[in-house]
């Protein structure tokens, strides 16, 4: 994998987040992908393990960090990236400066930097992290817990560690029409992530009718094949830059979805291997293609939902 990334083999997708209330997007999260020349695609559910495992990760995770701040900077000025961070990341000496240069590199202001942590980062040692977390926050960027409510200890990390937003996993989204529980929980989350001072963010939102109800309880945001696949680096650009020209007055916004074409439900997911409606996690979900189509405005649907 260290060849791969001297060989160019790695880019980013980006996909868009939308603010609940008035459809404009907000940002995007930064997902990794790898085109090996030989096996083509590679999953991230496949190399990700691998590279922590070797620690790759690290030199992998400062080119993701490096490269998400570049091409960040080239998006209107309230939008920010969202990036994924590893418990071997976190964890390695000097992080925290490491993402202070990157930041710099990229030109951008920490305020438009997020990073996305998960449970598993926090239970390698929780001390540590503790204050890595602290100082990535005193540089001015912002903290996610990303899956919020599948793993054990969800809770009890809201009593020791400070985030700025929390992000309720799709398991929880995919059910919220069908099971009552879902919506209980998902409110409930809602409620505590409020009295904490932390933002919400809701994900793989695949159809109006979720949407319409997440807005309802409260989130924040929303993020799903609904409103957009992941996005390419030029086609994100492109993107982010005419939702903010149509942002202006205030009216809703559409995200617009460069894809082929094709129909979206077709075929399986070619990383995870899962049908690309069934809540499947975005990080290794199929992307975008370049081509034409646009995803619906806030309060419309297009006859088939994405997430």
């Amino acid at each position: 994998m260290r060849l791969a990334l001297a060989a160019g083999e790695f880019a980013l997708v980006y996909q868009p987040y939308v603010c609940a209330r008035t459809g404009a997007v907000t940002g995007c999260e930064a997902l990794l992908r790898w085109h090996h020349p030989v096996l083509g695609r590679v999953s991230p559910a496949t190399f990700i393990p691998l590279a922590e495992k070797t620690n790759a990760i690290i030199p992998i995770g400062a080119w993701v960090l490096r490269t998400a701040c570049r091409e960040a900077a080239a998006w209107p000025e309230a939008c920010r990236v969202s990036v994924n961070v590893s418990s071997v990341q976190l964890h390695a000496p000097g992080f925290a400066t490491e993402v202070a240069a990157a930041l710099q590199a990229g030109g951008i202001p920490a305020s438009r930097l997020e990073l996305e942590l998960t449970e598993g980062v926090l239970i390698r040692d929780a001390e540590a992290a503790q204050a890595c977390i602290a100082e990535i926050r005193a540089l001015g960027v912002s903290v996610a817990l990303d899956d919020f409510g599948t793993g054990f200890s969800s809770l009890s990390y809201l009593q020791h560690f400070t985030f700025d937003r929390v992000k309720i996993d799709h398991s929880f989204t995919k059910g919220l029409l069908e099971i009552r529980q879902s919506e209980v929980l998902v409110r409930a989350m809602r409620d505590i992530a409020r009295q904490l001072g932390m933002s919400v963010t809701a994900e793989g939102v695949e159809t109006e009718a979720e949407a319409g109800l997440l807005r309802e309880i409260g989130a924040d945001e929303l993020q799903g094949f609904l409103f957009s696949r992941p996005l390419d680096a030029t086609a994100a650009r492109i993107v982010l830059s005419e939702n903010t020209r149509a942002s202006d007055g205030h009216r809703p916004a559409p995200v617009q979805d460069f894809r082929s074409g094709e129909d979206s439900r077709s075929g399986e997911d070619s990383c995870s291997g899962e049908d690309p409606h069934s809540g499947e996690d975005p990080r290794f979900s199929e992307d975008s293609a370049p081509g034409a189509g646009a995803v619906p405005q806030r309060g419309t649907t297009t006859g088939r939902g994405r997430r």
